[in-house]
């Protein structure tokens, strides 16, 4: 955020916003929201990508039940067990209605029973409203079976009948309930009747297929562990890493000398005491690299054995090139020695730094070293993205957090929506490559998170005609996302917040801000976040600490959530308090 000053400074000496569009997205969504990573902490496991489309849109917890294990590779095809159902996935399939497969469970379910008299075929027969007969398989649905079998998927979900109906006793559990029920077997399911439901949705249940044959063949001791509630695991079949559904995160000022252990715990302690996990910092090139080739990790190291010890996951902001670089403190022509720098950081933080950050605000021709060139980020970031994942391949990478301006004009800055629209279209996309989410700075000025221009705008009397004045601005951006195919991919905000009464030049509307609105302001846009957009990822309140490190005339200083002497201000005590 402390790079706003400028900009709005010179919006307010004169500079020419650029002309808006008048339209603006209403929480944009796309099919690809369903593939967003969901936790289910009932059985502790993630579902995401196709298989969690797959759940979504075929029956949820009522067809499939709960997952009992993570994605892991079993005869040649990814599986995810669920309690009742094994989801496969087929890349031959992909982009069709059979991508993700079912396990015909319930035909390894009855092998070898063929001889039994519920498995033998029967005569066919006329079909009618209460009767149906498969000649594919010899076998009929009858009555509520039958009922059931058309109202929850038919074919796609359970596949034809392979007996008729009969009574039989459940496993015990976990499999089962140990009891006698009449049932039926099909390609991919069982259905067993329940007259203790008679006259409810419960009725006919779906038996524990799952769970059954995962008892049978067993899993890597990897997929049956419980996974991480605040960070989802690798996507294996997009290739992807997100972030959780609204993670909860602050940026936080921490010391990399060796006399500032005990104010890192302590900045620590108040990021966990708020019930939030993640932590974002910035680590300057320059300082990590003083010499081609020769790196002084020290000061990282500190921060990051200390987020460690704490429990705290990690965000790290990589900015500001060194002299030797010859880019003006920018990005440099040519990246290849920042592919090598981020090679060595991912591999020497390898599972303690959970995602990289390239670069901050690269629509900023200052950030950039003087002129906004999206090619040369572009190269930038496929050298970041190559060097992380080559050092760390489970890291996040997130494309630098953009800034709204309502400028473009590359020597001062490109408009963040502008920029995004410009980088997907260059050399036919290529960006789409190197990053796992996007980064963003959403504005807030005086506005509340609800306001956007031109339908519902703030207070005024300044910032409110233009949208990049505004916390919704993010919806924008996400519509540009679903525009150019990204829609399966997370908005990190890597910076967002509202100040209070500000003394630097440029940041006028905090006075506008009281502590009180302050707090509401925050916790109105985590709550935004969980209802409206299941794109989002973690978001990152700027800031937790800079009033203890800054004098109050210095901008960062009334965006903090604490006090200069560590005591919480409103906004904190609210983020503790909040819902999470």
């Amino acid at each position: 955020m402390r790079v706003l000053r400028w900009l709005f400074l010179f919006v307010l000496l004169g500079a020419v916003l650029a002309p808006t569009s008048g339209a603006r997205a209403e929480n944009p969504s796309a099919p690809e929201d369903l593939e967003m990573p969901r936790y289910f902490a009932e059985t502790g496991f993630w579902v995401q990508g196709p298989f969690r489309k797959y759940w979504e849109t075929r029956g949820g917890l009522f067809i499939f039940g709960y997952p009992i294990t993570g994605v892991f590779e079993q005869d040649g095809f990814l599986r995810q067990y669920f309690e009742r159902a094994v989801f496969e996935y087929h890349p031959e399939f992909a982009g069709t209605p059979y991508e993700v497969l079912l396990m015909r469970l319930g035909a390894i379910r009855v092998e070898g029973r063929e001889s039994e008299e519920p498995f033998q075929p029967i005569p066919p027969f006329p079909d009618n409203p209460d009767h149906r007969y498969y000649a594919e398989t010899g076998h009929s649905l009858s009555y509520g079976f039958k009922n059931y079998w058309d109202a929850n998927g038919g074919l796609m979900n359970f596949g034809f009948p392979l007996s008729q109906e009969f009574d039989e006793r459940n496993q015990p559990p976990p499999a089962g309930d140990g009891e006698v029920h009449t049932v039926q077997y099909f390609e991919r399911a069982r259905f067993e009747w329940h007259p203790e439901y008679r006259g409810t949705p419960y009725e006919v249940l779906l038996g524990l297929l799952g769970t059954e044959y995962l008892q049978v063949r067993g899993a890597p001791e990897d997929a049956l562990a419980r996974q991480d509630p605040t960070l989802p695991p690798p996507d294996p079949i997009r290739n992807l890493r997100h972030g959780p559904h609204v993670g909860y995160g602050f940026n936080v000022f921490l010391w990399g000398d060796d006399q500032s252990d005990a104010l890192n715990q302590k900045a620590h302690e108040m990021v966990k005491a708020a019930g939030f996990s993640w932590v974002r910092v910035q680590a300057q090139w320059r300082e990590l690299e003083p010499a081609p080739g020769s790196y002084n990790p020290s000061g990282l190291d500190r921060i990051v054995d200390s987020a460690a010890r704490n429990g705290v996951k990690l965000l790290v902001s990589v900015v500001k090139s060194p002299e030797w670089a010859g880019a003006n403190g920018g990005v440099p022509e040519d990246p290849a020695r920042f592919e090598e720098l981020m090679r060595f950081l991912a591999e020497r933080y390898r599972g303690r730094v959970h995602a990289w950050e390239i670069w901050n605000e690269q629509n900023l021709a200052f950030e950039m070293g003087g002129y906004v060139d999206i090619g040369r980020y572009v190269n930038l970031l496929k050298a970041g993205y190559t060097g992380v994942k080559a050092g760390d391949p489970s890291a996040i990478v997130v494309f630098g957090g953009l800034t709204p301006t309502g400028v473009n004009d590359p020597t001062i800055a490109i408009d963040d929506v502008s920029y995004l629209r410009q980088i997907y279209s260059f050399n036919d996309g290529e960006v789409k490559q190197y990053y796992d989410v996007l980064g963003a700075h959403p504005g807030s000025n005086n506005n509340p998170p609800d306001a956007l221009w031109p339908t519902q705008p703030g207070p005024g009397p300044n910032w409110r005609d233009h949208e990049s004045f505004y916390f919704r601005r993010i919806e924008q951006l996400r519509q540009v996302m679903i525009e150019h195919g990204e829609a399966g991919k997370q908005i990190w905000l890597t910076e967002f917040g509202w100040t209070t009464a500000n003394q630097a030049p440029g940041y006028e509307y905090g006075n506008q801000i009281s502590e009180e609105a302050q707090a509401e302001y925050l916790v109105r846009a985590f709550q935004m976040a969980r209802q409206y957009y299941p794109w989002m990822g973690v978001m990152f309140v700027w800031n937790l600490n800079f009033s203890v490190v800054t004098p109050p005339e210095d901008e960062k200083h009334p965006w903090s959530v604490l006090y200069s002497d560590w005591t919480p201000r409103p906004s904190y005590t609210a983020l503790q308090q909040m819902p999470k």
